[in-house]
């Protein structure tokens, strides 16, 4: 998928729509009342997929902070051993300048293709299962993880992905826009 609203069609029908059929006729076997089992359906609404969601969150976020500390000490293995066998004839500081944007470079490459055949613990399904766990949530003022692991990252996020320049291109655009439409709203 390319965009994250094609992710994220995609997450949610198969974390959420493809299972309903499955949960739905455990919850009647489980519960044999209808008008029980029907209850608990409606309870489910109230804040356990985003809870759900937010978990998942909270998994890749760990499982991504364990992979960060171990290509750290990857890293610095694959660095000791060329620094063992390695003589370029420089002097020590620049071979050890040279090994580490090789091992770096060629991390970087390996990253990417864990992210690319490995897509779960990337960063794109983490902004999609956010944006599900946000959509999904009955009421974000009352669901405190939600806010926490899905609405402050995206609002950083969005911080990020918005250059001053184009902050200041914006509001350059819409000033001179709101001057001649409405000088009141400047006021």
């Amino acid at each position: 998928m390319s965009s994250d609203l094609g992710r994220m069609d995609t997450l949610a029908h198969q974390v959420m729509e493809n299972p309903w059929d499955e949960i739905s006729a455990g919850i009647d076997s489980l519960v044999r009342n209808k008008a029980d089992a029907r209850e608990v359906k409606k309870r489910l609404a109230d804040h356990t997929w985003c809870g759900l969601l937010v978990a998942l969150i909270q998994l890749i976020e760990k499982i991504n902070k364990t992979v960060e500390l171990l290509t750290d000490t990857a890293k610095q293995f694959i660095t000791d051993a060329l620094s063992r066998r390695f003589d370029s004839g420089l002097p020590r500081l620049v071979t050890d300048a040279v090994i580490r944007l090789v091992v770096d470079k060629v991390w970087s490459a390996l990253a990417r293709l864990l992210e690319a055949h490995f897509p779960l613990l990337g960063t794109d399904t983490l902004r999609v299962l956010r944006m599900l766990a946000i959509f999904t949530c009955p009421s974000v003022e009352h669901h405190p993880e939600v806010y926490k692991h899905a609405v402050r990252p995206l609002m950083r996020d969005g911080h990020e992905i918005i250059t001053d320049e184009i902050k200041t291109h914006v509001v350059t655009l819409f000033s001179a826009w709101w001057r001649r439409r409405a000088p009141e709203a400047l006021a």
